[in-house]
């Protein structure tokens, strides 16, 4: 709830001439655009522009003579904030309230809430004394929902910066690992880098509403020359949606798929392919089975410590798909196996 603002007084000195004669100020008052509503110091309301009635889904005869609360009830908390401005108003000091929600009666039953920012003009005769109050009621409605998106935006932008640099602390951790060289770190951490750019620029462009697997493979997997029909990387799966965070772990787990196949796997010679199919079973829980199958590259073999690669498929990814990621070092090549579950948005 907001309180009485007094606005101060309202500079008429540039009003330095009577208005020439003929002009129906009754007409252009019921005309203004702008909702304006008049009322004594008994508050009882005197007249309404069309605007005003308009807004308040009213005709004027149902207001007109009325005290302004038995027109318009209130509750007692709202009565009392109402009562200061007008008070305050009829003291001489012009006021205003910001921000004042109003259920208003719409077409064909129901109400439907509106945002005011209400100001109180007083209104003075020839003595000089304050003898009505003139409130002029602007619906601010749209511009306070852009402010409360907007709000809700800056939060919600304000957790993702916070997530995206907890995940560059790790990557980076977890890239400058002892028995590396510098060069050779700077190369891990850069490429790291750089899928999770791409994959923020993914998100942006579906305005953080996830993607596709296929969308979220092929994205990743371009640096490495992925082209759609050329044989060297095939996808192949049906349509399947997957979340914000599921895109961001499944984009990074395959860069790091990709990267150890461009070093020792598949991808590392002219011959080597690398096979990438997914199923989503929506009968069983909408079971969520993908393969990565290298062949025709050098022999692998088990890397003999556990790398961030590694931890990235086997932990972080299969927390974000509710299941089990294993990897298999055949002599033809990686096999990689995920499985779990997803939400049901496919």
């Amino acid at each position: 709830m907001q309180k009485v603002r007094p606005t101060g007084p309202i500079e008429t000195g540039r009003v330095d001439r009577p208005p020439v004669s003929g002009i129906d100020f009754t007409q252009a008052f019921a005309l203004a655009p702008t909702p304006l509503m008049i009322m004594d110091r008994q508050l009882v309301i005197q007249f309404a522009n069309a605007a005003y009635l308009t807004t308040t889904a009213c005709t004027l005869s149902e207001i007109q003579g009325r005290y302004v609360f038995e027109a318009f009830p209130e509750t007692e908390e709202r009565i009392a904030l109402f009562r200061d401005a007008f008070e305050t108003a009829l003291a001489g000091c012009a006021n205003v309230l910001t921000t004042e929600p109003f259920a208003i009666p719409v077409d064909g039953g129901g109400m439907r809430e509106v945002i005011w920012t209400c100001s109180q003009i007083p209104l003075r005769n020839g003595a000089g004394e304050v003898e009505y109050i003139l409130q002029n009621a602007r619906d601010i409605t749209a511009k306070h929902e852009r402010e409360q998106e907007n709000h809700l935006l800056m939060r919600e932008l304000d957790h993702r910066v916070k997530n995206s640099l907890a995940t560059v602390q790790a990557i980076t951790r977890m890239s400058l690992v002892e028995g590396k060289t510098v060069p050779a770190a700077k190369d891990e951490l850069l490429g790291r880098l750089r899928a999770m750019s791409d994959v923020q620029s993914l998100l942006v462009e579906r305005n953080w509403r996830g993607s596709t697997v296929e969308a979220v493979l092929a994205n990743a997997l371009l640096p490495f020359g992925y082209e759609p029909g050329s044989g060297r990387i095939i996808l192949t799966g049906p349509k399947v949606h997957v979340t914000a965070k599921q895109v961001q772990a499944l984009s990074m787990a395959v860069h790091e798929l990709a990267t150890n196949a461009a070093k020792y796997g598949a991808l590392s010679d002219d011959h080597g392919t690398v096979y990438v199919g997914w199923t989503l079973d929506q009968a069983n829980r909408f079971h969520f089975r993908l393969v990565w199958q290298e062949a025709g590259g050098p022999e692998v073999k088990p890397p003999e410590r556990e790398g961030f690669g590694t931890k990235m498929l086997t932990r972080i990814l299969a927390q974000e798909i509710n299941g089990e990621i294993s990897l298999e070092y055949h002599p033809n090549g990686l096999v990689c196996k995920m499985e779990g579950w997803l939400e049901d948005k496919n």
